[in-house]
């Protein structure tokens, strides 16, 4: 009876984390909040309170410099947009000045101006239309016309001038925090969203944070073409710009037994000290971290050796253990991370598989057996999502779970794949409001709207 129980935990540990496709530098002698250099910015009173520091200084400079580098990004996509809207109205313009019709050229020449005073060419085109239209009209109206252009010009550059100086300031203290954003004698470079993937994934893509999703979607799909996977189906690349597995095989068994069991033993560091793939994560940081399967082992032991920084984690059907619960629980009340977040759906094996693996494996140091009998026996309620709660929650209460419904059958690992987390995470339950085609009647009616969806339909058979 015994050796069967063994081999029943073994054989559900052989299927854990399958998924189908699936020195600081000297520190400164006053604190950020002390630091007259940010008293003027408004992240300061954002962060800082009464002019004392607040908090972990290292978090405050952490997310300052976020907040700045995403503001300048932000900036930057402002910039492209106008320089794009001060164009299409000079290339109105030029329609315009090819019909003959200077007036409205002059319109769009002052349009484009006004967007982009600086701009040269639409400074000669406007000139240009001006001169067209002292020949054919009144030199009053031009005048006129003339007086307001300067006036626009004018108040156009004021805010130009302005916002330069807003962005050289935010240049300026960004530079200091990254001169200052170092820990261990590493510097860390802005990655926005990441996504650490598990078992047989073999994949790297990613872009910078503003660039369009399609050249690192692109990329992601060639590769997971290659590997015979479904890696795109899971992977939400609006989200992400950083996405990455590093499994030795695209195998789930081969990968299972050359890797991922020893990631089980070792938290995590046997992947990051042997997989050529983990330098690619190395130095990084980012905002939200996600992490699937095994890849919440690699995230862990990124964060734990500060081979990467996150703001945020995610855990998607993790492969856990009590250690690495707690292990989780510390990064966060250290103020390593500022919130850990587990998603678990029904019938997922992996998070109740990693768990009872470990727990057996504790448990058959005692001699007598009885304790081993006693985990067998209990190790059914972690693959119930109530059990695997009450036991994160025990053990990591710093972290938030939720659990979702999925009736598909565990063997499946259907419930298990990043793609049906992506579908649960992001369910709403409110319909698209687009018609349905044929449940109308001719004549009478039009074709009816989607209803909403329940979320509990998803992975349902």
């Amino acid at each position: 009876m015994m050796r069967r129980m063994m081999t029943v935990a073994m054989g559900l540990t052989l299927m854990c984390a399958f998924g189908r496709g699936q020195s600081p530098p000297e520190p400164s002698s006053i604190t950020i909040c002390d630091d007259p250099a940010y008293r003027s910015h408004a992240l300061y009173q954002k962060y800082c309170s009464g002019g004392s520091a607040s908090g972990d200084e290292e978090r405050v400079r952490w997310r300052i410099q976020v907040e700045l580098e995403s503001q300048m990004q932000e900036l930057a996509r402002q910039e492209r947009e106008r320089k794009a809207r001060a164009a299409a109205a000079d290339s109105a313009g030029l329609e315009w000045a090819r019909r003959g019709d200077w007036r409205s050229a002059a319109d769009q020449y002052l349009e484009a101006l006004r967007i982009d005073p600086d701009n040269a060419l639409y400074r000669s085109h406007l000139d240009e239309a001006y001169r067209q239209l002292e020949d054919i009209s009144a030199a009053g109206n031009v005048a006129q016309m003339r007086a307001e252009m300067r006036d626009t010009l004018m108040a156009a550059h004021v805010h130009a001038i302005r916002q330069r100086a807003q962005d050289e300031s935010n240049a300026e203290r960004l530079a200091i925090l990254r001169a200052k954003a170092s820990t261990n004698g590493r510097t860390y470079t802005y990655a926005g969203n990441g996504l650490i993937a598990g078992t047989s994934w073999t994949v790297y893509a990613s872009r910078k944070p503003g660039e369009p999703e399609k050249r690192m979607c692109d990329a992601i799909k060639q590769q997971a073409s290659l590997a015979g996977a479904a890696y795109d189906a899971g992977t939400d690349c609006q989200r992400y710009q950083f996405v990455l597995g590093m499994a030795t095989s695209v195998d789930n068994f081969t990968d299972l037994k050359n890797r991922v069991v020893f990631d089980e033993l070792s938290n995590g560091q046997f992947s990051a000290r042997t997989q050529g793939l983990y330098d690619k994560l190395r130095g990084k940081r980012f905002d939200e971290l996600g992490c699937h399967s095994n890849g919440a082992m690699i995230c862990l032991a990124a964060l734990e050796n500060e081979d990467a920084k996150a703001g945020t984690v995610v855990l998607y059907g993790p492969q856990v253990t009590r250690e690495s619960l707690a292990m989780w629980d510390r990064l966060v009340k250290d103020g390593k991370v500022e919130s850990v977040k587990v998603y678990v759906n029904e019938n997922d094996i992996v998070p109740g598989s990693s768990l009872a693996f470990m727990d057996l494996k504790e448990s058959m140091r005692d001699s007598s057996g009885i304790e081993t009998a006693l985990t067998a026996a209990n190790s059914a309620s972690l693959f119930t999502t109530d059990g695997l709660k009450h036991v994160f929650e025990e053990i990591s209460p710093s972290l938030t779970v939720e659990t979702f419904p999925c009736s598909r059958a565990r063997t499946s690992f259907d419930c298990h794949g990043m793609a049906m987390y992506e579908s649960k995470v992001k369910c709403t339950g409110r319909s698209s409001g687009k018609p349905v085609a044929g449940t109308g009647i001719p004549g009478r009616r039009s074709d009816l709207p989607e209803p909403p969806l329940p979320c509990e339909a998803i992975g349902a058979r």
